[in-house]
């Protein structure tokens, strides 16, 4: 049994040392070989590190007690500790907020290698998506309807303020996660459900199963609630409670007025009085004399008496005395004589005169008092609700069931390109149809005219509940068709170019969000396969050493192991260069030199390169070019990513050309020509993205992390240098470097 961390060369180590996420490996009786310092730091400031060979169940405790694991479940980690021989991949949260992606992922002499990574950044990297949660949160907490959701095993998701106040649940006790039986349960304790028949109380229990629910209960309180449940599409039920005891109270109020209505039409009957053929009063009956207090009439009382005796007394206003004189004098005449006034006292009358067959008259007096302020009010309220009409945000037009107009708004004729004329009462639907075509409403071609009116049919059904159109201004209208209760329909109009322009620009950002979650995906994929390749040979390699005896070849695989060490060096500072960039704490050193001797410099390593793979090399730089100002070491980088991407990509037989020649102005252009495999033009810009690989997945010809050409253009643009790409399919791909003046660059 050999032992713990003796397999790990003092090489290898301090380049892991180095690395900013947490890694343990563990060897095949779950005994910890060897941590990172950063793994020991993700369990808390003061944790010490364990030493070699301690158990893996040991390291798990630790980070378990110090939160590792999401303080709500500590025993992820016992889980995971005992599927060691299994890949393992998760998100956790530890008691400092901190989320990190750990992974687990055996090794073939039967250990396992555990990787932590901090992404706490991706997980707080959508703060519009957090402000809009929260503004979402806080209008459903303001709303006056009680809200609870419940997911598909009757559990309780979310519910806002409202909900447990409105169905009397105790301060407390409604919580997520408790079922709805549970909550039924604590009602029935309370008393809550008392007031429900069992069929009631039956319908309650079985709400899941019942689909779509909407009934009203009584509280013990005598509060009225109405309750709607609707089944959700991923599951569960969204249950909504409103308090409708204001309403019911007020339903009862009317119902009340409308009986004590009837019962005082009742008490005041009209008033009649019959006169006979010689215009004397026959009969009078107790409703007259009331309803004409101060003017009462006796039987035998002469008509012309009476009408003189009320003109003297200031009963009539002129208009009505002439024609009460009129009566008098024409006594006989068939016609009956209907006329509505006000007495003096303030009271409005109706008098209707009807001629006997047999010679006299019957009159009959109705106080309309009563109506005539009531018809007054209503042309009040009339005025007021066209006021409110004129003010509404959408247009509004009410047609009558044969479609003809009753009342429009002023906005629904400015909508529907019409005049206010246009919209006036009587008009027919299909009249304001014509209009609106002849106004070019629907386009100005008639095949585009022919073909709304196709799709929206001739009636109101054909046109459906909603439709969108877009007006010749380029506002875009939302139309509705409602049915009212007597058969006609209100027909709104809305405009919805705001809303449309909103929803498309968010659902812009979804897609920018979805693709950026891919780009990361695709770059973890890439990069675990990067690191895992020089890792594999670190581990083979340094088995083979402790196996080997051989000093010659255990210098050879010490080599290898030095080689692949190299390569995950220059991973990690490929990624930290972007680091830097994304933060915009890039250095430079400003200095001028001759950019000449670092071609051959950097042109030089490359060579073998190039032999090795088979590759022409040719090289054609003049001994000297004019100066520029930059950092030459930063200036090797984007050389050297530019040449490697040109080899990397160039097959056997391929050239790869490297040349550089002074410009007019002073400066130089330095190009690098391949006859590799080439990209699109649309896909330039993408090359240029980090983290971006044109041919993804694992199963990609060419290694690499996707980081050259982001860095390369990224260093040249902070010296002030311009590179462009030229490049297609199957014809290679050429960089061009513009080095400006060094007068001309910024120190």
């Amino acid at each position: 049994m050999s032992t713990p961390g003796a397999v790990w060369d003092p090489l290898p180590r301090s380049v892991l040392d180095a690395l900013p996420v947490g890694l343990a490996v563990y060897d095949a009786e779950a005994r910890l070989v060897y941590a990172t310092p950063a793994f020991w730091a993700q369990a808390g400031k003061d944790v010490a590190a364990l030493p070699p060979g301690t158990p893996q169940a040991e390291v798990t405790d630790l980070f378990t007690r110090s939160g590792h694991y999401s303080p709500d479940a500590p025993e992820e980690g016992a889980a995971a500790a005992a599927n060691r021989g299994h890949p393992q991949r998760r998100l956790a949260r530890n008691d400092a907020g901190r989320w990190y992606e750990l992974t687990s992922t055996p090794l073939p002499h039967g250990g396992s290698v555990s990787l932590s990574v901090d992404v706490t950044g991706d997980k707080c990297s959508r703060p519009e998506a957090v402000e809009h949660a929260a503004l979402l949160e806080t209008i459903l907490q303001r709303l006056d309807t009680g809200i609870m959701v419940t997911d598909h095993l009757a559990r309780v998701t979310c519910f806002n303020e409202a909900y447990p106040r409105l169905i009397g649940v105790q301060p407390g006790v409604l919580r997520v996660g408790m079922t709805r039986a549970e909550l039924l349960d604590h009602l029935r304790s309370i008393g809550e459900l008392s007031q429900l028949t069992p069929e009631e109380q039956e319908g309650f229990d079985q709400v899941e199963k019942q689909g779509t629910a909407d009934f009203a209960c009584h509280r013990p309180n005598g509060a009225t609630l109405r309750i709607r449940a609707r089944p959700l599409l991923e599951g569960g039920v969204l249950t909504e409670v409103d308090d409708i005891t204001p309403l019911r109270k007020a339903e009862q109020a009317s119902q009340e007025r409308a009986q004590l209505l009837d019962g005082v039409l009742s008490a005041l009957p009209h008033g009649v009085c019959v006169y006979g053929p010689d215009r004397r009063v026959r009969l009078v009956n107790a409703a007259y004399q009331r309803i004409m207090a101060g003017c009462e009439v006796k039987v035998g009382d002469h008509h012309t008496e009476i009408a003189r005796s009320r003109i003297a007394s200031g009963e009539y206003e002129a208009e009505a005395a002439a024609a009460l004189m009129r009566l008098q004098e024409d006594f006989g005449n068939p016609e009956p004589y209907e006329r509505t006034r006000a007495r003096p006292n303030g009271t409005v009358v109706s008098v209707r005169a009807v001629h006997l067959l047999g010679g006299g008259l019957v009159v009959v007096v109705t106080d309309v008092t009563a109506r005539a302020r009531a018809e007054a009010e209503a042309e009040q309220r009339a005025a007021t609700l066209r006021a409110m009409l004129d003010n509404q945000l959408d247009g509004v037009a009410l047609f009558d069931r044969q479609g003809y107009l009753i009342a429009a708004n002023a906005l629904a004729a400015r909508m529907t390109g019409l005049s206010e004329e246009d919209m006036s009462p009587g008009r027919h639907l299909l009249d304001l149809r014509a209009r609106q075509i002849s106004a070019h409403e629907f386009g100005r071609r008639p095949e585009d005219q022919q073909a709304f009116v196709e799709a929206r049919g001739q009636t109101p059904l054909e046109t459906g509940k909603r439709y969108i159109r877009r007006r010749p201004d380029g506002t875009l209208l939302e139309v509705g068709t409602d049915l009212t209760s007597d058969g006609g329909f209100i027909r709104t109009y809305r405009d919805v170019t705001e809303d449309r322009r909103i929803r498309a620009e968010l659902e812009a950002a979804r897609d920018a969000a979805e693709a950026a979650s891919r780009t990361k995906s695709d770059f973890l994929a890439t990069m675990t396969h990067e690191l895992r390749t020089p890792l594999h040979a670190v581990i083979g390699f340094s088995e083979a050493i402790l196996e080997e005896t051989k000093p010659e070849r255990m210098r050879a695989h010490a080599e290898e192991v030095l080689a692949a060490g190299k390569q995950l060096l220059g991973l990690v500072d490929g990624l930290l260069e972007a680091t830097r960039i994304e933060a915009g704490s890039l250095s430079l050193h400003g200095a001028v030199f001759d950019p000449a001797p670092l071609l051959r410099a950097v042109a030089a390593p490359l060579r073998k390169a190039a032999k090795e793979g088979r590759i022409a090399f040719e090289f054609d730089v003049p001994d000297a070019l004019p100066p520029m100002r930059g950092d030459e070491g930063r200036m090797r980088q984007v050389l050297s990513a530019l040449l490697s991407n040109a080899l990397k990509f160039t097959p056997e037989g391929g050239r790869v050309t490297l040349s550089a020649a002074p410009t007019g102005d002073g400066g130089s252009i330095v190009t690098i020509r391949d006859t590799g495999i080439g990209m699109a033009p649309e896909d330039i810009p993408r090359a240029f993205e980090a983290f971006t690989q044109l041919e993804a997945g694992l199963t990609r010809r060419y290694p690499g992390s996707g980081l050259g050409l982001y860095l390369a253009r990224a260093l040249a643009g902070a010296m002030g240098l311009a590179l462009t790409l030229e490049s297609a399919p199957g014809q290679g791909t050429t960089a061009r470097l513009a080095l400006p003046p060094a007068e001309e660059i910024p120190g």
